[in-house]
């Protein structure tokens, strides 16, 4: 029988799941009814000039804040968590800067490493990009710490409507690729506006958190998080995102454009379900693991069984359907992406389990072994892509070999956190002596 406190606690947990899934259900029925009319909108090229942009902007964004944003729920005090943000969107702002200076200085040879002169252009929008999607994610995590999940479904749909009408609008007058990008960035700064203004970012608390002798302090404090995570964290989006710009690089544009079609596609179940789950997992594991450590399991095996169910059935439909299915919504020039789904199929499953349920690592200090697992599946995923490439192996196969390496990595990852979570439990006399809100760990 669970304590009183803790079905309170499930059941705020349950709302706030709903609340974002609803926003979050909304927006992507919006994105789904969308992507038929942007794939004859764009071309492939059109999306393989994005998907590079993007995904290199997600790389700088996933570092921009210097991970101050994973500490946003740990603080016992209000201020302090509130001079994360702080820290955290200073740290973004930087970060555009710096990106700025880069794309002066390496633009061009970019966009010739690809071979594509249009990319040039583009890569002045990544910087402010990144920074964009940083911020996003920094303000998402205060919303989550204050359990304003309304807030947050709220951010979901905004976002949603915001990209997919720029994307179409753009298409419509014939901006081609660069109508994607800047849909985008429109998205996000939408959703950026609407947690400023709906994720409890105000009050004497978040002035008090912005004093300079507080943030000094809690950069210092928490210092292990941009020193450890930001490593750790770049390297965690690199083992995702640069097999995806290998394949550009070594397959062309119009490649990357149909895998980016696809990835955009089977994202969609993972922002409905297994996004919301995260977001409120990692504020509700934070809660347990400082006032009553004792049934932190539970809510790992809870989320485990939620999230294994919604994925096996998502990922048996591509892996059965994929093929047949993209060609009948999106074009007969979207065929390839049927076989690329095909082949992504079982990561997504694995993925939709594995990432949300990774943020138990953040909270037990276990950043040794998220580290060790980000390391691993960099190397083991990227190598794979590459030697398919060298080895003058089709697309498809490339993608397939992309696929079956992330599947087994993220079935890795759930196995490593459910092992930290059971020491844990019994008493790892092995593990660090830190305060919760002291500690680190990734994703």
């Amino acid at each position: 029988m669970l304590p009183k406190a803790l079905r309170a606690r499930l059941t705020v947990s349950r709302r706030g799941v709903l609340n974002i899934m609803l926003g979050t259900l909304c927006g992507q029925v919006l994105v789904l009814a969308g992507t038929p009319v942007l794939s004859r909108l764009y071309d492939p090229a059109d999306f393989g000039i994005f998907t590079i942009t993007v995904t290199l902007a997600a790389t700088v964004s996933t570092v921009a804040a210097l991970r101050f944003e994973l500490a946003v729920p740990l603080p016992r005090a209000e201020p302090d968590a509130y001079a994360l943000v702080f820290l955290g969107l200073l740290s973004a702002a930087s970060a555009a800067v710096l990106g700025t200076l880069g794309v002066a200085l390496l633009g061009g040879r970019i966009a010739e490493a690809f071979n594509e002169p249009e990319l040039r252009s583009w890569l002045w929008v990544v910087p402010g990009l990144a920074a964009v999607m940083a911020a996003v994610v920094v303000l998402n995590q205060l919303a989550a710490r204050h359990r304003r999940y309304a807030a947050i479904g709220c951010r979901n749909l905004y976002q949603a409507v915001g990209t997919v009408l720029a994307q179409v609008s753009a298409g419509f007058a014939g901006v081609q690729s660069g109508g994607l990008i800047v849909g985008q960035g429109i998205g996000q700064a939408v959703a950026a506006a609407s947690l400023v203004r709906g994720g409890g970012f105000s009050g004497s608390a978040a002035s008090a958190g912005a004093a300079p002798a507080r943030l000094r302090r809690c950069a210092v404090s928490y210092r292990r998080f941009p020193i450890l995570l930001a490593p750790s964290g770049l390297l965690n989006i690199l083992g995702g995102q640069l097999p995806v710009l290998i394949i550009a690089y070594c397959y062309g544009a119009t490649v990357a454009g149909w895998l980016g079609l696809t990835q955009r596609v089977l994202a969609m179940p993972v922002a409905l379900v297994g996004a919301a789950v995260a977001q409120v997992y990692l504020a509700e594991f934070s809660r347990v693991v400082r006032d009553d450590p004792a049934h932190a399991q539970v809510l790992f095996r809870r989320a485990s069984r939620l999230l294994a169910v919604v994925a096996a059935a998502g990922g048996l439909i591509v892996l059965m359907a994929g093929p047949t299915l993209f060609p009948l919504v999106f074009g007969q020039r979207w065929n390839a992406s049927g076989g690329y789904a095909q082949a992504l199929a079982i990561s997504m499953a694995t993925q939709f389990v594995a990432a949300p349920l990774s943020q138990t690592l953040i909270v037990l200090n276990r950043q040794a072994m998220q580290f060790a697992w980000d390391a691993v599946r960099f190397v083991v995923v990227t190598g794979a892509v590459t030697v398919a490439a060298l080895l003058g192996w089709s697309d498809h196969a490339a993608v397939w070999a992309l696929g079956t390496t992330s599947a087994l990595l993220y079935l890795v990852n759930w196995l490593v956190a459910h092992r930290a979570l059971r020491r844990e439990r019994d008493g790892d006399p092995a593990r660090p002596q830190v305060p919760v809100s002291a500690s680190s760990g990734v994703r």
